[in-house]
């Protein structure tokens, strides 16, 4: 293959599950229904070729302390040419995953490593700071102003500064996918996020990934970022969820969006 896409397959009953790359959350899934199958795409978060560390975090549901006995999990991982799209290559073989006394288990974790090939080299967070030197309350502090920053870009409809903000992240997101980059434009945004706002400060935790290179702010239950929700809930209404990781480039710098 040429220009790999790769892809996180897994398919699980009867629990939640988190697909990790490289120390980084990239899938959760926590809706209590039955089954979930999913193909995940994970090149932006190859950052060059080489090996890369999976996890599969195995949890209970909301209400269970320990996995049942019906909890099934299967899981690989594959990689697609791009040009074509007809040709698919098996990196890790796609089977159950072995888990022995599920009903003692509050977690299970089941971790592996592939070599990937990729013809691109992404800069990402290879030489950022490691941010667990720093105190974390004020690491907080810069999140939440970023929060109230995005909030307002949202709904002001701010072009040049969505740009200015995602410019890096949809850079080496494209970059790694072998996407041609084009302008964004105002379709970007929504009439209705005028009317968002920002959920409480304290419904966050402060979470760090990629051996604490990046970081962000996670609610339960949800992929780090953060969540807006409409002024007035109804069935017209309208909330959205950012997914995203912080990277400061150099000791000093502001902490930036890269992921």
């Amino acid at each position: 293959m040429t220009r790999p896409l790769y892809n996180l397959e897994i398919k699980a009953f009867h629990c939640s599950v988190e697909l990790w790359l490289n120390d980084i959350i990239v899938f959760s899934h926590f809706e209590e229904k039955g089954s979930i199958w999913v193909d995940w795409p994970i090149n932006q978060y190859i950052l060059e070729k080489g090996i890369q560390s999976y996890e599969i975090r195995i949890i209970p549901y909301k209400n269970q302390t320990a996995l049942t006995e019906n909890v099934e999990v299967e899981f690989g991982i594959h990689a697609i040419e791009a040009i074509t799209e007809n040709e698919r290559l098996e990196i890790v073989e796609k089977k159950a995953i072995n888990i022995e006394n599920k009903t003692k288990l509050p977690i299970y974790i089941h971790k592996g490593a592939f070599f990937a090939e990729t013809p691109y080299v992404l800069e990402g967070w290879k030489n950022s700071v490691d941010l667990s030197k720093e105190v974390e309350k004020n690491i907080y502090k810069e999140l939440i102003e970023w929060n109230l920053k995005l909030l307002e870009i949202y709904k002001t409809s701010d072009l040049v500064q969505y740009n200015k903000i995602y410019k890096e992240r949809e850079s080496e997101f494209d970059k790694s996918n072998y996407i041609l980059s084009e302008p964004n434009t105002m379709d970007v945004f929504h009439s209705k996020f005028k009317d968002l706002i920002a959920v409480p400060n304290d419904l966050y935790k402060l979470v760090f990934f990629a051996n604490s290179k990046l970081v962000s702010l996670q609610l339960p239950y949800e992929l780090p970022g953060f969540t807006y929700k409409p002024k007035v809930e109804n069935k017209e209404s309208l909330g959205i969820s950012l997914i995203i990781y912080f990277h400061r480039k150099e000791k000093g710098f502001p902490l930036e969006v890269i992921r």
